[in-house]
């Protein structure tokens, strides 16, 4: 419980940094004429999501880990409405590299079925295999700046 609402504390303050960024880019104050920036970061349990999120909001982005790797409802990720999606990718032996887990192959194959609207619909997809936090972070920021997402 007490991770659910530190992660709602996380989304709530990005959210407030987005709109900041918005209201000050507007000429007139009406934010809705500055695009919305919303990244989500999908994936299977594991593979790095919530640490990105967090990295990526440290560097003042509006970013949110999406649990679509739970949900039977493909298109569950386009209720978040992201501007950018990030897919990260990771095999059982890297899973159970970062987390001590009680399934196997059969459930990754099910959690990736599950994501594969996901992973089609992406903007970039990052194997997080054998790649450090760093490495992580560095490929998703410099995809973002690729991108022109603006920081808030």
């Amino acid at each position: 419980m007490r991770g659910q609402l530190e992660e709602a504390r996380k989304r709530r303050e990005a959210e407030a940094r987005e709109l900041a960024r918005r209201k000050k880019l507007s000429e007139n104050g009406n934010d809705w004429e500055v695009p919305y920036q919303r990244i989500v970061i999908v994936g299977p349990c594991a593979s790095g999501k919530t640490m990105l999120a967090d990295a990526l909001r440290d560097y003042g982005y509006n970013a949110h880990p999406s649990a679509q790797e739970h949900s039977y409802v493909q298109t569950m990720w386009r209720m978040t409405k992201p501007s950018h999606l990030i897919y990260l990718d990771a095999d059982l032996e890297t899973i159970k590299s970062r987390r001590r887990v009680s399934w196997g192959q059969s459930f990754l194959d099910e959690e990736n079925q599950r994501l594969a609207h996901a992973r089609e619909n992406a903007d970039i997809i990052i194997t997080t295999n054998k790649l450090t936090q760093h490495e992580v972070v560095s490929r998703a920021i410099a995809f973002l700046e690729a991108a022109g997402v603006a920081v808030a």
